[in-house]
C-alpha cells in the first residue's frame, strides 16, 4: 500500500472518528441537500490543504447520511469547539511531559466522542457504527 493511500485512509478514518460534521453556512443552506462544504482556510501546505478539504467533503457526506438534524448539528460544533480548546490548552501547557499530554489529549478526544455519540439518536449510531464496519472491511 503506497503512502498517498494510506494519508488518504488515515484522512477518512480521522474525520469518521471525530464527526466534524456541517458548517454553519450549510446550516443557512439547508434545503440544498447537495451543496459542498465551505473552503478549507489558511492552509498553505498543499497536501495539508487536500486533505482537510477531503475530510470536510467526508464529514459533510457522513452528516448527509445521518440526517443530522439542526439542533445536533449545532451540539456537534459546540462540542468540537470546546474540544480544540482544550486541547490547546493542553499542548501549551509547560508543565506536563509528551507523555502526559498525550494522554491527556486522548482522554479528551475519547470523552468528546462519548459525547458526540450521545448526541445522535439511537438508529444514527447505529448507522455510524455500520459506515465504520465498511470502512476498517474495505481497508483490510
Amino acid at each position: 500500500m503506497n503512502t498517498s493511500t494510506k494519508i488518504s485512509l488515515l484522512a477518512v478514518g480521522l474525520a469518521l472518528a471525530s464527526l466534524p460534521f456541517v458548517s454553519a453556512a450549510d446550516n443557512n443552506n439547508s434545503d440544498q441537500t447537495n451543496s459542498a462544504p465551505a473552503p478549507v482556510a489558511g492552509s498553505r501546505h498543499p497536501r495539508l490543504r487536500a486533505m482537510l478539504l477531503r475530510r470536510q467533503v467526508v464529514a459533510h457526506q457522513v452528516a448527509r447520511r445521518l440526517g443530522l438534524s439542526q439542533d445536533q448539528t449545532a451540539q456537534l460544533k459546540s462540542l468540537r469547539a470546546q474540544t480544540k480548546s482544550t486541547i490547546k490548552g493542553i499542548r501549551a501547557d509547560s508543565s506536563l511531559t509528551a507523555e502526559q499530554k498525550k494522554a491527556k489529549v486522548r482522554e479528551t478526544l475519547q470523552g468528546t466522542r462519548a459525547q458526540m455519540n450521545s448526541t445522535l439518536t439511537p438508529d444514527q449510531q447505529a448507522q455510524l457504527k455500520q459506515m465504520r464496519e465498511q470502512r476498517k472491511a474495505n481497508k483490510v
